[in-house]
């Protein structure tokens, strides 16, 4: 249970949602700020739950009208991934166009998410600033994620309940993984990948499945630098024939490779030998130049790049420079 998550690992968080609900002193904005950390999102799930269930304390989590909101399928919750992308005058259109309405739901609350409200433009933050100064009816609640509370605009931040996530944990999200038949290590991947627990994501998914093997493949031959556009280009790209799958595959890649860089670099180590195998080689590979190589590829993904020509870039960078 995430109530139970979070009191473990943010009492403080904990705390303070946990009094508001049982006074009826729920705030219409909260801001949960700090560094990254998933949790935060799964908090701003369950204070939804808890609104809309409208009792005096936190959401059951296991009713439908909770499972239905954590999945995105209640009507009057809203929520918007900036983590995937910008938020969009579109993203608040929509939900000032779904909110202005009458409710589809028996509790008549309406509660908006925006997952890192620091990933839009000004604009949109004006847009976001009016919208809480004038909201649609007395029922309409905002839950704002902040990574960087410091680059918002002042105003939002007076107006919101301010509630402090003080650590970087995703230990809870392994734990799902692996209770739910995940490995250690894909479970580790996949935590800090995805940054959620995904109920439905298959053991067998050929697009995560794919992309670890042609990690591995990289790290292995980046000695063999002809190879690796060989490696791209006869085997990666015409592993999938359609445009939308090579996509998926393409992420979880640079999300996976960015990963066991990073590992590299902290001197991590594992209970999987091939895991930590992997690292090793990274280590000896300039691991500094290649994290950059690849976070600069992982940019270009965010502004459209065509990932095809993407390993053009990434095949001349590793030639030139490791």
């Amino acid at each position: 249970m995430i109530k139970e998550q979070l009191q473990e690992s943010e009492p403080i968080a904990y705390r303070s949602l946990k009094n508001a609900l049982m006074n009826d002193k729920v705030a219409h904005s909260y801001l949960f700020s700090g560094e990254y950390n998933p949790l935060k999102i799964e908090a701003a799930y369950l204070l939804a739950q808890s609104i809309v269930e409208g009792k005096d304390d936190f959401a059951c989590e296991t009713c439908d009208t909770c499972k239905r909101i954590r999945k995105n399928e209640y009507f009057d919750v809203i929520y918007v991934d900036g983590y995937k992308q910008s938020i969009r005058k579109d993203d608040i259109e929509n939900i000032l166009d779904e909110f202005s309405r009458t409710s589809l739901e028996s509790s008549g609350k309406k509660v908006y998410i925006l997952a890192n409200i620091n990933n839009a433009s000004l604009k949109v933050l004006n847009m976001i600033l009016k919208f809480m100064e004038e909201p649609t009816n007395s029922h309409t609640y905002g839950i704002f994620i902040s990574d960087r509370k410091e680059d918002l605009l002042p105003t939002i931040v007076s107006r919101c309940q301010e509630i402090p996530f003080l650590t970087r944990d995703f230990s809870f999200l392994i734990n799902k993984y692996t209770e739910n038949g995940f490995d250690e290590t894909d479970a580790y991947l996949l935590a800090n990948i995805l940054h959620k627990y995904d109920p439905d994501f298959d053991l067998n998914d050929p697009f995560y499945l794919t992309a670890k093997e042609y990690v591995y493949k990289t790290i292995d031959n980046l000695g063999q630098k002809e190879y690796l556009p060989v490696l791209f280009y006869k085997e990666f790209y015409p592993s999938f024939k359609d445009r939308d799958d090579f996509r998926k595959c393409v992420d979880y890649y640079l999300a996976i490779m960015i990963r066991m860089i990073e590992d590299a670099l902290s001197d991590k180590y594992t209970n999987d030998v091939e895991y930590n195998n992997h690292l090793d080689l990274i280590r000896t590979h300039n691991p500094a130049r290649l994290l950059q190589i690849f976070e600069e590829a992982s940019d270009k993904i965010l502004l459209s790049a065509e990932r095809k020509l993407l390993f053009d870039s990434i095949s001349y960078e590793i030639i030139s420079y490791i």
